[in-house]
């Protein structure tokens, strides 16, 4: 009887995954193989009113297709507002099943909680996030939701949105709507084949409407454009004024970034300790990084509205845009010219569409005499500046009683060359010379301001950090940074039996850096990678007598429309010479040079190519 049990227990184990799947393949529709879910309907409406109030209105059917669908993902919607200006009303909420039943969301199905982006930010302590529960969950059931959040009047600059066409999931019917009052105009960029909408006029309103069919759900595939910007997006605004929109910031008490007495004696001391301007620049950098905690509010929560530098420094809390007012502030107050600055993506930008809806993120602008414009993160502290590790942005300054200042940063490149010349002795031990040069957004300028020995900690392989002894020569700029050390490494090989295997040196601040390890073997959206340009290492080895080469001497030159690669290896004598070398011409790879692309990758990656294993004679 045992033994029957158990050969059950062991068919069900065998079976049941089978069955599983079988299930999940006939509960998904056939149109959409692998999704978890599809809109049947999607609705998005923005409203203008006479009044200057504002409405959203958003209506959803959404057909369950797995168990994952409700289980994990789409069991509950959030909505998040701020009761202090904004009216919530869920219209409609019921779920129909597979069988046809409907299923009413019940009261206690509707729960207020705090928005987990506020949770440790008492000044929005006040803002609300409307939980709802779905009921009567299944595979093939439907969700229906219709809700709607009014906005008081004078709570925001313009209508503003900024609105991808495009979901998680697939979208049989999607409607984006916008709504302004007859005698007005609405402004609109369209991005990445999002085509023209269709006008008319309804009940007094100039409508714009956008409707699409059938939308392929949003790729999953690591190292898209970021932002998703390769899919079709809508940014709108009811107002063709940019600067007018910024004033909405500037013209507030925020702007004007007056400090208290305490805050001016920080920077003081601040300075008594450092005496250059850069590295008076950077150490307030930190303070505001580490002792300021980052609230990741979105403005549109707070109408907008900005605390002060000195709210800010005192509650030891802000939103990204009140950091870039308190650094500004700071480092103001240390005679240093600097100014907040909002980031736009270049393609989402449009200097004759009044929004902001478009920024992404913010930093500060200092001016200084040696090293020019940088520009300083506000959440790390960048090893260079933003300008020149941003690809394709718009940096906006932003002044009290000025007009924005507009700078466009080109696509970002990088430079990476290290070489060395060595000899091995019979103990092993490894002594000589080797040299790195980093440009770019590789270089690690700032870091270097911070800490001098910031660059040979980029060094790593078989000889690394501990390895090097001197910095015989160090010049740094912020264009180029370049090093030289003297070498002297007790153990540079690591033994495996009979086998010697030497980690070829690199810097881990190249392409390492991007973690761009595995890539599949299909693609389908273009792959962004933070960087053109390449990277090369150079060595020169002088071996003992009886230490031979146990890899294969060998040479690839692959050169193709994604870039090259270079590797080389062979032994002349007691001479051991290493070629390693790759080339990126193009930031975007589209789809149609992917395969060239994960050639080049796949070769820089291969951890054969990354070593050298040696054998020894006696």
């Amino acid at each position: 009887m045992k033994r029957i049990i158990y050969y059950l227990f062991v068919l069900f184990f065998i079976s049941g995954p089978a069955v599983y799947a079988q299930d999940q393949k006939t509960g998904n529709d056939q149109a959409n193989p692998g999704s978890d879910a599809e809109y049947t309907f999607l609705l998005k409406e923005y409203t203008l009113n006479a009044d200057r109030s504002m409405d959203y209105h958003y209506v959803k059917e959404q057909k369950l297709l797995s168990y994952r669908a409700f289980h994990n993902l789409y069991g509950e919607t959030f909505i998040s507002y701020n009761p202090g200006f904004q009216k919530l009303t869920v219209n409609k909420c019921f779920t129909i099943m597979a069988d046809g039943k409907k299923v009413e969301a019940p009261s206690n199905s509707f729960n207020e909680v705090l928005p987990s982006f506020s949770a440790s930010a008492p000044a929005f302590n006040a803002l609300r996030e409307m939980v709802i529960t779905h009921t009567g969950l299944e595979r093939g059931a439907v969700v229906h939701l219709d809700y709607s959040i009014h906005t008081s009047a004078g709570n925001a600059p313009a209508l503003m949105g900024n609105e991808i066409l495009a979901e998680y999931e697939p979208v049989k019917d999607l409607t984006l709507k916008v709504k302004v009052p007859q005698n007005e105009k609405l402004f609109y960029k369209l991005i990445s084949g999002a085509v023209e909408p269709q006008k008319s006029i309804e009940n007094g309103f100039q409508v714009y409407a956008w409707y699409s069919q059938n939308i392929a759900s949003i790729s999953q595939e690591e190292f898209q454009k970021n932002a998703y910007e390769a899919y079709p997006r809508i940014i709108f605004s009811s107002s063709g004024s940019r600067n007018t929109v910024y004033e909405y910031l500037t013209n507030q008490p925020a702007f004007g970034m007056k400090i208290s007495d305490a805050m001016k004696a920080e920077v003081q001391a601040i300075k008594k300790e450092n005496p250059d301007q850069l590295s008076v620049a950077l150490k307030i950098q930190e303070k505001v990084i580490n002792e300021i905690r980052l609230w990741p509010v979105p403005m549109k929560y707070s109408a907008y509205r900005l605390h002060t530098a000195e709210e800010a420094w005192t509650c030891m809390g802000a939103i990204l845009a009140e950091k870039a007012i308190l650094m500004s502030a700071l480092i103001e107050a240390a005679g240093i010219e600097a100014d907040p600055v909002a980031i736009v993506r270049g393609s989402f930008f449009d200097e004759k569409l009044g929004t902001l809806a478009d920024i992404e993120d913010f930093a500060v602008r200092i001016d200084l005499k040696d090293a020019g414009v940088q520009y300083l993160s506000l959440v790390s502290a960048n090893q260079q500046d933003l300008g020149k590790i941003l690809s394709d942005k718009v940096f906006v300054a932003l002044g009290q009683g000025e007009k924005a200042e507009y700078q466009h940063s080109g696509s970002a490149k990088f430079a990476v060359n290290m070489s060395g010349t060595f000899i091995v002795s019979s103990d092993p031990k490894l002594t000589g010379e080797m040299s790195l040069e980093s440009g770019g957004g590789s270089n690690p300028f700032l870091s270097l301001i911070r800490d001098k020995n910031k660059m040979k900690i980029l060094v790593t392989g078989d000889i690394s950090k501990s390895d090097i002894k001197e910095v015989k020569v160090s010049q740094s700029s912020p264009e180029t940074s370049f090093q030289t050390y003297t070498i002297m490494d007790e153990k540079p090989f690591r033994k495996d039996s009979s086998w010697y295997h030497f980690t070829i040196p690199f810097c881990s601040g190249g392409i390492e850096s991007w973690g761009m390890k595995t890539l599949s073997s299909k693609r389908s959206q273009a792959v962004e990678i933070p960087y053109s340009g390449e990277e090369n290492y150079e060595y020169k080895l002088t071996l003992p007598s009886g230490y031979i080469l146990f890899t294969q001497a060998t040479k690839i030159d692959l050169n193709n429309k994604a870039g090259r690669y270079f590797f080389d290896l062979k032994q002349e004598g007691s001479k051991l010479t290493i070629s390693r070398k790759i080339r990126l011409s193009d930031r975007i790879i589209s789809p149609e040079n992917y395969n060239d692309f994960k050639a080049l990758m796949d070769n820089w990656n291969n951890p054969r190519l990354r070593e050298v294993i040696l054998s020894r004679s006696y």
